[in-house]
């Protein structure tokens, strides 16, 4: 019987504004590689002050080429500047008095165009004045001569000196390695030096960029290994009712598709949300020292930046969470093709499957666009904004320079500052989409990381003791989620410690149910399943299940060596098979005892002669879905397996359809030898099978109509006649069918 779905069924559902608090869960497991994730934020930051010390460069770079001055002497200038409080033209050895810096006035005796003429009693000499004053102390007076335009009278004025600033400072002292001369060869060597020092800061910044973005993309990659961890370890312990509900298509997307898109988001949080804000922040650091005024551009523009990348955010992260959605459903709708594609091709269905798969491929085609459009209409819409916003600085600024208020290395040098700041703010609109794209996956692998696993429903419980007596179903029901009519509808059984019980029925009976309830695939929703009396939900899975070996009626075969699957039934020995392959110098020579239990599993199930046949033996691989094997050598490595694990009570859920004849016979001799002693439930598809069964119980429409020997249920079970008519000898010669009393 093939499972629907539990009627508690596990919902999955998202909390509305959830994405931020899910996302800083994702800290807990990059906590572990924080040690990486320092040094690499360091050295984005370094990368950062690099990019803003390279748009300071620019300054004295056009500085040397549209003035006539040296780099010493213009920082000197500058500096003579500041202290006096007005600004200076040098022109062949003269200085001029041009314009008031910002808004302070001119002192009273002194106006607009009126030259220099001594400075404390010595003639002025142009920079070597400049230089002097530089170099006075805070504070100290100096008397200066002027004389005015078209006027031959000589005005005397005393001016304090202001404190020479740290910055002005540093300047000096980095300008006094610089050439003083004026001449070609002179500014060719200044700007050789400048160069130079430009090209070392972007070496540095690379080598910074470099390291921090390649520590950061190991710190997500690492982030995403741990998240998906975790996810393979709650996936793993879900019920079985969660894969019956939902299937695994949608779950392994998330794996694969929404872990990706969270390890892209985590590269955009700890690279791009700390590079790019630094970026402009630097710049907006460096225009602020060239000129305040500067922050009216960006007071204009943040709030509107902010706006925009919300709104684009929001829609963004709705298209792309359809986009996984419809990721999941395309690979349902694949693997169903795929697998089934022998019943595609002999109905011929390709036309039809084709469609489906192509209505599944335009619906995540249209999410795609939502997002591609909206990130489209990101970059222009900010390149416009910076556009206008730019424009009116550098008319304003312009306006500045006209009116000698500030000179073109100024302006030139704060108009690339503003491109430098609004590059990293258009970059940071596509990074915040980029996170609303992360936000989606990440609220759907929390989804899975939320869901209660089995485990969960009784924590902490006691082992379950060894079976001494019997199992008992008491009254025990169950619905399918989705159906009305329950799968079990009050069922009563005992099984004795030893007994063989086998289980016959129509398809839907209850068969596979029931034996689910036995393992806790699915809960009761009334009655109760016991062990000795015990209620098998008041004691650990992990012990229910030990104690009980399973064969599936779909052989299930693993895409790894034929050593391994049948290893697979001992996960102590399993492990240790594993660790030899990966370390063979951890092990001594010799026989190999592990090999050697694999074998006797092997020889009693009468693998050994077959597997002995592979190119590699043990070591063939039997590809996915074990594909390299026949169907009866498949049950004979999964009989192999329950051997191996040597549990008490055996689950055999008979497959019959794949096997020839030889390999039933061997099967079937198989498991005879391995029931000895064995608490055995079997769903039986076979005559041979049902014999030898100590009790053979009779389902339908999920009650037990009857049970008893095959004599017995011969005599007076309508429902059992029909099924050994119709099932048991569908193979044999055909004869007539006995007639009972009817049950």
């Amino acid at each position: 019987m093939r499972a629907k779905g539990p009627k508690a069924n596990i919902a999955i559902t998202t909390r509305k504004g959830g994405s931020p608090l899910h996302f800083m869960r994702i800290l807990k497991y990059a906590r572990p590689s924080f040690r990486y994730l320092y040094p690499g934020l360091f050295c984005i930051v370094i990368f950062a002050m690099t990019y803003s010390l390279n748009l300071l460069a620019l300054l004295p770079v056009v500085k040397l080429m549209a003035d006539d001055q040296s780099l010493p002497a213009w920082v000197d200038q500058t500096t003579c500047e500041k202290r006096m409080g007005f600004l200076l033209a040098h022109t062949e050895g003269k200085l001029t008095v041009v314009a008031t810096k910002g808004k302070k006035s001119l002192p009273e005796c002194i106006r607009d165009r009126d030259i220099l003429v001594r400075v404390d009693g010595e003639p002025v000499e142009g920079w070597k004045t400049l230089r002097a004053l530089s170099r006075l102390p805070a504070g100290a007076k100096v008397t200066l001569e002027t004389r005015r335009p078209l006027e031959d009278a000589v005005h005397t004025c005393a001016v304090t000196l202001k404190p020479v600033a740290k910055t002005d400072e540093l300047l000096r002292q980095v300008a006094s390695v610089l050439p003083e001369e004026t001449t070609t060869q002179a500014k060719m060597r200044t700007l050789f030096m400048v160069l130079g020092v430009i090209l070392t800061i972007t070496i540095i910044g690379g080598i910074c960029r470099f390291f921090g973005e390649y520590l950061i993309a190991f710190v997500a990659g690492r982030t995403v290994v741990a998240i998906r961890r975790k996810m393979y370890d709650r996936v793993l312990k879900f019920p079985v009712s969660y894969f019956a509900t939902r299937g695994v298509s949608d779950t392994i997307s998330r794996f694969v598709q929404d872990s990706q898109d969270i390890y892209r988001g985590l590269n955009f949080v700890f690279a791009k949300s700390l590079r790019e804000p630094l970026k402009a922040m630097f710049a907006f650091m460096v225009a602020l020292f060239l000129d305040w005024r500067i922050t009216l551009a960006t007071i204009i523009i943040a709030p509107l930046a902010g706006l925009l990348i919300r709104k684009f955010g929001k829609m963004i992260r709705r298209a792309n969470k359809g986009l996984l959605e419809g990721y999941g459903r395309m690979l349902s709708a694949l693997e169903s093709a795929l697998n089934g594609i022998r019943v595609v091709k002999g109905y011929r269905m390709e036309n039809y499957e084709r469609k489906h798969l192509h209505a599944v491929d335009a619906h995540m085609l249209k999410q795609q666009m939502k997002i591609e459009r909206t990130d489209a209409l990101t970059g222009p819409a900010f390149e416009l904004m910076g556009v206008i916003v730019a424009s009116v600085g550098i008319v304003y600024f312009a306006a500045q320079m006209f009116a000698n208020q500030m000179d073109f290395a100024y302006f030139a040098t704060i108009a690339a500052c503003m491109a430098g700041m609004f590059d990293p703010v258009r970059k940071m609109s596509s990074f915040y989409n980029r996170i609303q794209q992360a936000n989606a996956a990440v609220d759907r692998v929390f989804e899975i990381i939320d869901l209660p696993i089995e485990e969960e429903r009784k924590f902490a419980a006691a082992p379950l003791p060894p079976l001494a007596d019997r199992i008992e179903f008491k009254n025990v029901r169950f619905t399918y989620a989705g159906t009305d009519r329950p799968a079990l509808d009050g069922v009563n059984l005992v099984v004795r410690r030893g007994e063989r019980i086998a289980f016959v029925g129509p398809n839907g009976s209850g068969k596979t149910t029931m034996l689910a309830m036995l393992m806790r695939f699915f809960e009761p929703d009334e009655g109760s399943v016991t062990f000795d009396g015990r209620n098998v939900r008041d004691f650990s899975i992990h012990s229910l299940r030990r104690q009980i070996s399973l064969i599936t009626q779909d052989t299930v075969i693993f895409a790894d060596t034929i050593a391994h699957n049948i290893a697979y039934g001992d996960d102590r020995l399993l492990r240790r098979m594993v660790l030899r392959r990966r370390h063979p110098e951890r092990f001594p020579s010799g026989a190999d005892p592990d090999f050697q239990r694999i074998v006797s599993a092997a020889t009693a199930a009468y693998a050994d002669e077959f597997i002995r046949e592979k190119p590699k033996g043990y070591d063939t691989d039997v590809g996915e879905h074990g594909a390299q094997l026949s169907g009866g050598q498949k049950q004979r490595i999964a009989i192999a397996r329950a051997i191996l694990r040597n549990a008490p009570i055996f689950i055999f859920d008979e497959a019959t359809s794949q096997i020839d004849s030889e390999s039933e016979q061997k099967i079937h001799d198989a498991v005879e030898k391995f029931l000895e002693g064995r608490t055995a439930l079997i769903i039986a598809h076979r005559f041979s099978t049902i014999l030898q069964a100590d009790r053979i119980v009779v389902l339908d429409r999920g009650r037990i109509v009857d049970m008893g020997r095959h004599e017995e249920l011969m005599e007076r079970c309508r429902l059992y006649q029909t099924l050994y008519g119709s099932q048991i000898l569908d193979d044999a010669k055909p004869g007539p069918v006995p007639v009972g009393t009817g049950a």
